[in-house]
């Protein structure tokens, strides 16, 4: 886990409609099995971005959950101007984000953020990450850095534990999920390799042969 804030996928830029808008907010708080499963699977390389969210004001209460995912706004960029106004309280309360992103920020999303968070000092951010997108790209590779500089910001690759939670809060009726992760260990250790050669510069031909000795069965 690094400690110190984070996020990412990218679509090309397009006029954002009224009609898209409502499609990318999603009114419902859960998420279908199918697309968890698709989605947040470490060994797909799925085009869309999921994220799944809990909001807690203060140090008391129920989290509030929702989910979204990208349509022609990326989905870390629409929770931060769109849904976050929404569900903000004020700027003396403290405020915890968890989000579970099926791809890691892309370079405009870790700037988005990273500009949201010294706009509200009062609000911290955990990123979970399913998979690392574009784990080679220099400009990814330092927006991601400059994001988990941040004390505000903690950014980690989805473990077992995480699953779990995402499963039995954002599948209705929270199911005990834990069955669909027994194949993921591989994927996921790929994927602490590549956030520890991004975050402790690692050259990148030693994190490629890190990478090789974690084969998939």
């Amino acid at each position: 886990m690094y400690k110190k804030k984070l996020r990412g996928r990218a679509t090309e830029n397009k006029v954002v409609t009224s009609h898209s808008l409502k499609f990318l907010f999603c009114f419902s708080m859960y998420i279908s099995k199918k697309a968890l499963k698709n989605h947040f699977d470490p060994r797909n390389a799925p085009q869309d971005t999921y994220l799944l969210c809990k909001l807690q004001w203060g140090e008391t209460g129920k989290p509030w959950i929702h989910w979204v995912r990208n349509d022609h706004y990326h989905a870390e960029v629409y929770f931060l101007e769109k849904i976050f106004k929404m569900k903000r309280s004020n700027n003396y309360v403290n405020c915890s984000i968890t989000w579970y992103l099926s791809w890691s920020p892309c370079e405009d999303c870790c700037h988005k953020i990273l500009k949201f968070l010294n706009q509200h000092s009062n609000v911290n951010i955990d990123i979970y990450v399913a998979r690392v997108y574009y784990a080679e790209d220099e400009k990814i590779r330092q927006g991601l850095k400059n994001l988990v500089s941040l004390a505000e910001v903690t950014i980690a690759v989805m473990e077992k534990e995480d699953y779990t939670d995402c499963w039995k809060t954002f599948i209705q009726g929270g199911a005990d999920g834990d069955f669909w992760t027994g194949d993921f260990q591989s994927a996921v250790k790929k994927n602490h390799l590549k956030l520890k050669n991004i975050f402790e510069d690692l050259p990148l031909i030693e994190y490629l042969s890190l990478e090789g000795t974690h084969e998939d069965h």
